[in-house]
């Protein structure tokens, strides 16, 4: 059955270059929180889509929107681009390419089995040679804001990348909600691992104070965003 749509908190166990850790996301009618012990990310969905990034080691924190997300990128994609990619033979181009994820990109549906207690659906993406996903999406866990695109972040960063555009496509297939992913990327000869799954999953009202940017920031110092710096 389809779930009901309400203010949800769920727990992950995660892995990385820095070792295993947990994080939360809170999800609210208007809101989204992305946290762990070293930073907090807050996402307003209405008026201007604004995203705040804290970071509690440095004790800084820094605002932008979506809007001047996909501008930055697509600034620092035309460049890139122009400088290196324009200046390279066809054949080596389209190698290039290839190899960084630019070409064909698959997705595969796989099995199903348990996440938190949900029947997930998996998911094998594969992106030439640079990237391997795994992905593992419910359609009984539904966060509290049905026009909104959880995943919008990301695919802006993936879409405005002409190497990763494929992926991006791809990615929009996966049907419902994930509790669990894990990408491996190759470049340079060598292979980075993340991962991420679901341990718990929380319904109910979520306190308005949880995603308080001015108690989440108090005495830290704010400093400019660097997409706005890559944009110009």
């Amino acid at each position: 059955m389809p779930a009901l749509a309400e203010d949800l908190t769920i727990v992950y166990k995660t892995t990385g270059p820095a070792g295993p850790g947990t994080a939360t996301a809170y999800f609210s009618a208007d809101r989204m929180r992305m946290s762990d012990p070293e930073h907090d990310a807050v996402v307003e969905y209405g008026g201007g889509g604004r995203i705040v990034t804290i970071d509690h080691k440095k004790k800084e924190y820094w605002e932008t929107t979506l809007a001047e997300m996909q501008a930055a990128l697509k600034s620092l994609n035309a460049q890139m681009n122009n400088d290196q990619m324009a200046n390279m033979p066809p054949a080596v181009r389209d190698k290039m390419m290839a190899m960084m994820g630019g070409g064909p990109a698959t997705l595969t549906k796989g099995g199903t089995h348990k996440v938190a207690g949900y029947d997930c659906q998996d998911y094998e993406i594969a992106a030439g040679a640079m990237m391997r996903m795994h992905l593992c999406a419910t359609t009984a866990v539904a966060p509290p804001a049905a026009n909104v695109d959880y995943r919008s972040a990301s695919l802006v960063a993936l879409a405005a990348n002409p190497m990763t555009k494929n992926l991006a496509n791809e990615m929009k297939k996966v049907e419902g909600f994930t509790l669990a992913e894990s990408s491996t990327i190759k470049m340079m000869g060598r292979a980075s691992e993340s991962s991420r799954e679901a341990t718990e999953v929380k319904k109910g009202a979520i306190p308005a104070s949880t995603f308080d940017v001015a108690e989440l920031t108090k005495g830290y110092k704010k400093v400019p965003s660097p997409l706005s710096r890559m944009a110009k």
